[in-house]
């Protein structure tokens, strides 16, 4: 199966299907886009800029080209914001009220785990991991930059600023490998 992902058609593809439905799900936050500073839009757009993210770092590996922190943030961004809308709609119970949405936010977090034994992270990209998903709640939760769900504020918001830590600490923990 990992020989599948050496294959660069196949990795193109997966640009692709990344690119199109990240540009694709910014259409789901037009409306809040349209009320909130552009300035903020970064920290709106949580699962699409991850899934572009994502596609971006296959690219770069196509070009045998390796941003190690770009792949660290996207792995966590996607895995952080593929399980926060599994529990935002099982917490509203609506999990299967949308389909597609659970579909594509399952896939959005599978391969990511899939691929990300291909790169080797450091102390220094779960920090930098951290800061970002820290102050991307900070912007989240305080300055209510989160995307509209509904459901219980505070639950959600615990489970996301929770989130940021676990995922943060297991992708470093079983992926930081030292460089001879």
């Amino acid at each position: 199966m990992l020989t599948l992902f050496e294959n660069k058609k196949f990795l193109l593809l997966l640009v692709l299907i990344n690119f199109l439905a990240g540009f694709y799900s910014i259409s789901y936050y037009f409306s809040q886009l349209e009320q909130t500073n552009p300035f903020l839009w970064l920290f709106v757009i949580d699962c699409p800029l991850y899934a572009i993210l994502f596609g971006v770092v296959l690219f770069l590996k196509i070009k045998d080209k390796k941003l190690e922190w770009l792949f660290f943030i996207s792995i966590v961004g996607n895995i952080k914001y593929g399980l926060w809308t599994i529990f935002v709609l099982f917490q509203a119970n609506m999990l299967f009220s949308y389909p597609l949405l659970l579909i594509g936010h399952i896939l959005l977090v599978l391969e990511v785990i899939v691929l990300y034994k291909k790169y080797v992270f450091r102390l220094k990209h779960l920090i930098l991991g951290l800061i970002w998903f820290i102050l991307n709640d900070f912007f989240d939760y305080v300055l209510l930059t989160h995307p509209v769900f509904i459901g219980n504020f505070a639950f959600v918001a615990f489970f996301a600023i929770i989130s940021t830590f676990f995922i943060s600490l297991f992708v470093s923990i079983f992926f930081i490998r030292q460089r001879i």
